[in-house]
């Protein structure tokens, strides 16, 4: 961009300084704009991934979206699925192919981008080429979906959140499963990997690996795709190509058993994913909410979030929706929020709801933090429910088929909840010997301190209103955790 001026000598001060107000709020929109990002959700439909462990990658890649389209509000993503054949209908002959679900969107209603496509072989090494050509406007009759091209912001970052179970290299071209180059799977080789280097260098994009690796092999591989940042320091394949070579932590994260991070132990590293491939501006908000699930509807509902804003911003406003996942339709709470200092509390009862008389939906709640800009604007910040394992947040039918979230091996109680301070923990069994930790809804430890027993105290006196996670673990590694509110 170029910008020409011109200053008059008989007004020149004026001049100048409108000139310069003016140039200053063309930096801060410019800077705003950088931080926008494109991903591409690459969802891995192979035959490995049965339809259970697909609605597990479903819930994970719904929850990621959302968090990413609330992070900053010119951020926009496209579902990709790769396979080598169609889940239902003709296979066309198996070979790797990829179905694009819409070309780059910010809809905050991501559910009906995310409904399996494919099936058979599972070749991401493939599938990358193609959405390279789809990137490039190039025609490829193997991108079997009617979106064919994706169409990148020329200023924005590029981001690949890979989501799959995929091995190094095993079997044939139909039913294989793949993650390096089929017809290239030397090991610590760059032509194993050459459709990744192409994106790192050319298009200078980062990757994410979401793996639920089968063997030492693939989680090297999957972790050589990772671009460098996160948290995880093991094995990575060489490849002397990759701009990130030689360098950790990666940003791979392993999976166990379910591609959901399914415990509140296990939503830090979540957590992680989302800041290291999201870098909001300093001029837009944030806005986070956790609210545990219920079976069926609660007599009255208590939900807090936490909010910042630009610097000068003043909040004018917070509403809160329930959006029914079905058919993202929004309906409104009827509650005016209480705003004190970076907390904003709803506290409202079934009445408020304004859904349909005898709906039997689930819904989402989704908060809102409206605030005004220095330069006189109007902006929002807003927020999903930040636990990444509920798939809804209110089940009007009561059903509760999902199921509890975690591996967790204990349950505890605390009394008073919520509570000014002091509180009392009561396990429901007896430990010999353990360590109870008080945790703040970023995984932060607040405080630490041995115990045994079933029953012992402890203090929030001394920490701000809020919610926190209480967690015992015992020395026979069990794990019993809770949350309290102080108020």
């Amino acid at each position: 961009m170029v910008i020409i001026l011109f200053l008059y000598k008989s007004n020149f001060k004026t001049m100048k300084k409108t000139f310069l107000f003016f140039l200053f709020a063309f930096l801060v929109s410019w800077n705003s704009l950088k931080a926008q990002t494109d991903y591409i959700i690459c969802l891995d439909n192979g035959s490995t991934v049965t339809d259970a462990r697909f609605k597990d990658m479903r819930l994970t890649a719904i929850k990621l979206i959302e968090r990413l389209v609330a992070c900053h509000p010119k951020n926009r993503y496209a579902v990709v699925h790769y396979g080598a054949g169609f889940n239902t209908g003709s296979s066309l002959g198996l070979i790797p192919r990829i179905y694009i679900e819409s070309d780059f969107v910010n809809g905050s209603y991501p559910d009906p981008y995310v409904t399996r496509r494919l099936n058979y072989g599972q070749h991401f090494h493939e599938a990358l080429g193609l959405i390279g050509n789809a990137l490039d406007g190039s025609y490829n009759s193997e991108i079997v979906s009617p979106q064919t091209s994706l169409h990148q912001n020329p200023g924005s970052k590029l981001v690949v959140v890979v989501i799959s179970d995929g091995s190094r290299n095993s079997g044939d071209l139909s039913t294989g499963s793949y993650l390096v180059n089929y017809y290239d799977t030397t090991m610590n080789a760059p032509g194993a990997f050459k459709n990744v280097t192409k994106f790192k260098v050319g298009r200078g994009a980062k990757f994410a690996m979401i793996h639920m690796s089968p063997n030492a092999q693939a989680t090297a591989a999957a972790a050589s795709i990772a671009s460098a940042g996160g948290s995880y320091n093991g094995a990575v394949e060489t490849n002397t190509d990759d701009p990130d070579n030689g360098m950790l932590p990666r940003l791979y994260y392993p999976r166990n058993y379910s591609f959901i991070f399914d415990s509140v132990s296990d939503m830090p590293n979540f957590d992680e994913l989302v800041q290291n491939i999201c870098s909001p501006s300093p001029e837009v908000g944030s806005l986070k909410f956790y609210y545990e699930f219920n079976c069926g509807t609660p007599s009255d509902f208590n939900i807090y979030g936490y909010f910042t804003i630009p610097a000068g911003s003043t909040v004018t406003n917070g509403k809160l929706v329930l959006r029914n996942i079905n058919t993202g339709a929004d309906y409104g709470v009827s509650t005016t929020p209480m705003i004190s200092g970076n907390q904003i509390y709803f506290h409202f009862y079934p009445s408020d709801i304004s859904v349909p008389t005898g709906s039997t939906d689930k819904y989402k709640f989704i908060m809102t933090v409206q605030y005004s800009t220095p330069g006189g604007g109007v902006e929002e910040a807003v927020s999903w429910n930040h636990y990444p394992f509920f798939p809804y947040d209110l089940d009007l039918a009561g059903t509760c088929t999902r199921g509890v979230p975690g591996p967790e091996t204990g349950s505890l109680a605390m009394t008073p909840n919520p509570t000014e301070g002091a509180f009392t923990v009561m396990l429901n069994k007896e430990v010999t010997s353990g360590k109870l930790e008080i945790l703040d809804l970023n995984g932060n430890i607040i405080s630490t301190k041995t115990m045994k027993g079933k029953m012992f105290e402890s203090d929030l006196r001394t920490q701000r209103q809020g919610i926190y996670i209480v967690k015992v673990t015992s020395d026979k590694n069990e794990i019993f955790t809770g949350k309290i509110i102080k108020k």
